[in-house]
C-alpha cells in the first residue's frame, strides 16, 4: 500500500491469490475502498491507521467478504520505512484465513476446559457434604458405642474378682477405648471446623488451631495476617481448607510433635506454610513443585479449588534421619490494595494456651 498525503491509502500491488479473493486485477495504484465493501475496506484502513500510529507491526482479527463468502481472516499489518529518513513511505500486509474447523476446535476445548472447572467445584462441594455427614455419624453414634463400650468395662471391672492379669486386660482395654475416642474427637473437629461466615477468617483459623493443639497435644504455633479478612468468602474458605486438610495430615501422618502455621500478605498474594517437624515422606515418594505427592484425595481437591482461584500448592518434605519433616505451600492471589505491610501476631499455641485463647473467644 501506498499512503497519500491526506492520509488515505491504495493499493500498489497485490499477489494473485488476493486479486482473485477480490475478482480484480489491478495495474495501478488503487484506493482500497474501491476494490471491496465499504465495510471491509473501513476495517482495513483502521488497521492501517494503527500501524501508522504506533509505528511498528499491528495483527487484527476481520471477519471480510473475500472469494465470494464472509469468513475470518487474520490481518498483519507492516510498516516499511525510508532508509535515510526513517519516515513510514508504504505498508506491506497479509490476509490469511482462519480454519473454522480449528476455530471450532478452540471452542470445543474452552467449553471442556470450562466444564471440567464446574466439576471440579461440584466434586469438592460434594466432598465438604460428605465430610460433615461423616463428622456428624461419627460423633452422634460411634462415638456413643465407645462409651458404652467403656461403662461396661467398668461393671465387668466391679463384677470379676481381683486378678493381676484380668486387670491389666482391663486397663488395656480402657487404654484403647480412650485412644479410639480422642481420635474421633480430633477426626471430626478436623472434618467439619466452626462456621467460616460468622468469624471470618482469622479468628477461624485461630479458632480451628486451637482446637487442634488441645485435642491432639500437639504443639502450634500461628502466624496469621489481619489481612486475610479482607479476601471474599470463596477464596477464605479455600484458604481454610487447605489448613484443615493439611494438619489431618499431620495427625494422621506425621509423628510430628509441632507443627508451624504461618500466612503472610505480599503486594499481589497471600502465602501459606503449614510445616510439621515429622518423620516426612521419603524421597521417592515426595517431590517439591507442582508434582509434590498427596495423601488420598484431600491434597488433590485443595489443590483444585486453589487453581480455580488462580493460586498453586506444592509439598516439600524430607524423609532422613532428623530431617526437617514436611512442609505445604500454598499461594493464592488477592488482588487487594494493601496500604502498608504489617506483621503478623505470632502466638505459641499448647493445650492450656490455646484453651485461653478460645475461652477469651
Amino acid at each position: 500500500m501506498q499512503i497519500s498525503n491526506a492520509g488515505q491509502f491504495f493499493y500498489a500491488s497485490m499477489n494473485p491469490a488476493f486479486e482473485r479473493a477480490l475478482g480484480i486485477s489491478i495495474s495501478r495504484e488503487t484506493a482500497v475502498r474501491d476494490c471491496m465493501s465499504e465495510e471491509d475496506a473501513k476495517a482495513i484502513c483502521d488497521s492501517c491507521d494503527a500501524c501508522l500510529a504506533k509505528g511498528k507491526s499491528v495483527h487484527d482479527r476481520h471477519r471480510l467478504t473475500l472469494g465470494g463468502r464472509r469468513r475470518e481472516f487474520d490481518t498483519t499489518i507492516n510498516p516499511v520505512r525510508d532508509s535515510q529518513s526513517g519516515n513510514i513511505v508504504k505498508l506491506v500486509g497479509s490476509h490469511r484465513v482462519i480454519d473454522a474447523r480449528a476455530t471450532g476446535d478452540a471452542v470445543d476445548r474452552t467449553a471442556k476446559r470450562r466444564a471440567t472447572a464446574e466439576l471440579e467445584l461440584r466434586l469438592l462441594s460434594l466432598q465438604e457434604e460428605v465430610q460433615q455427614r461423616i463428622a456428624s455419624d461419627l460423633h452422634d453414634s460411634t462415638c456413643q458405642h465407645l462409651i458404652a463400650a467403656s461403662l461396661t468395662v467398668m461393671r465387668l471391672r466391679r463384677a470379676i474378682s481381683d486378678n493381676g492379669s484380668v486387670e491389666k486386660l482391663m486397663d488395656d482395654i480402657d487404654a484403647s477405648i480412650d485412644q479410639a475416642q480422642r481420635e474421633i474427637r480430633a477426626f471430626t473437629y478436623l472434618l467439619h471446623p466452626r462456621n467460616l461466615s460468622t468469624d471470618g477468617l482469622k479468628l477461624t483459623i485461630e479458632q480451628f488451631v486451637g482446637g487442634f493443639s488441645a485435642r491432639t497435644s500437639l504443639k502450634t504455633s500461628l502466624q496469621i495476617a489481619p489481612e486475610v479478612d479482607r479476601l471474599s468468602y470463596e477464596r477464605q474458605r479455600a484458604v481454610l481448607r487447605v489448613i484443615q486438610e493439611a494438619l489431618a495430615n499431620v495427625f494422621r501422618h506425621a509423628q510430628a510433635t509441632h507443627v508451624n502455621v504461618a500466612m503472610e500478605a505480599t503486594d499481589t498474594h497471600f502465602k501459606l506454610q503449614v510445616a510439621d517437624n515429622g518423620r516426612g515422606m521419603p524421597t521417592n515418594q515426595a517431590r517439591s513443585g507442582p508434582k509434590a505427592i498427596s495423601f488420598g484425595v484431600g491434597i488433590p481437591a485443595m489443590r483444585a479449588r486453589l487453581r480455580q482461584l488462580g493460586g498453586t500448592l506444592e509439598i516439600h518434605s524430607s524423609s532422613a534421619k532428623g530431617g526437617r519433616g514436611t512442609t505445604l505451600c500454598a499461594d493464592l492471589p488477592h488482588g487487594l490494595l494493601l496500604k502498608r505491610a504489617r506483621q503478623p501476631v505470632q502466638r505459641h499455641g499448647q493445650l492450656e494456651h490455646h484453651r485461653s485463647i478460645a475461652g477469651r473467644h
